[in-house]
């Protein structure tokens, strides 16, 4: 008998409720102080137009591939666990940092492309600080000739901006692709510093 009591005030409850939701949504006319707002058609998320984008600042790199992921690097030096490997390994949380100035960081490509974008970025965390770095970039075809496509410029890297500085120049017959450093104003550090450096195709 007690099984069965309960089993009917469950029931009465649910049903309760469930009217009560169905009343509650489609209640409406001229005294209703619902508004429905529809949902905008929109194939991904926007930002409202009113709002300001702090994403809108961050430097936008091309869509093409990265020819330098994943490639042999080399560098003229490095600081402790800092190994140049980790400005091609696809995340900005490891970097290389070279021991002392000047400093070169090659990237062999997979053959010769046709380059025109290289990328150069810090960890983008606040926690590093906004600095500037002086290089230039260089390339070759044989890993000996090279010709600079980047003159020699002090370059600020800013974490507002994503801590990146992209470097855009007339597409260039390339294998080897070298970043020459030779001062960063970073005061924790006496080398250059390169969470990622990316190399794109035109």
């Amino acid at each position: 008998m007690n099984k069965v009591y309960v089993i009917a005030c469950c029931t009465v409850m649910v049903v309760s409720l469930a009217l009560g939701i169905f009343a509650f949504v489609t209640r409406g006319g001229e005294d209703s102080n619902i508004t429905i707002v529809r949902t905008p058609a929109q194939a991904e998320a926007e930002w409202p137009p009113a709002v300001f984008n702090p994403m809108s600042l961050i430097v936008e790199l091309p869509e093409t591939p990265n020819l330098a992921e994943g490639r042999p690097v080399h560098a003229t030096s490095f600081t402790d666990v800092y190994v140049p490997a980790n400005a091609v390994d696809g995340t900005v949380t490891s970097y290389w940092e070279s021991h002392g100035f000047p400093a070169d960081f090659t990237i062999t490509l997979d053959g010769v492309h046709q380059v025109s974008t290289v990328a150069v970025s810090v960890n983008p965390s606040l926690l590093w600080e906004a600095r500037s770095q002086a290089f230039e970039v260089l390339v070759s075809t044989d890993n000996v000739n090279f010709n600079t496509v980047v003159p020699h410029a002090l370059h600020d890297f800013d974490p507002l901006t994503g801590n990146t500085v992209r470097l855009d120049f007339a597409p260039t017959a390339a294998q080897y692709v070298r970043v020459h450093f030779t001062a960063n104003t970073a005061t924790r550090t006496m080398g250059a510093q390169a969470a990622a450096i990316r190399v794109f195709g035109s």
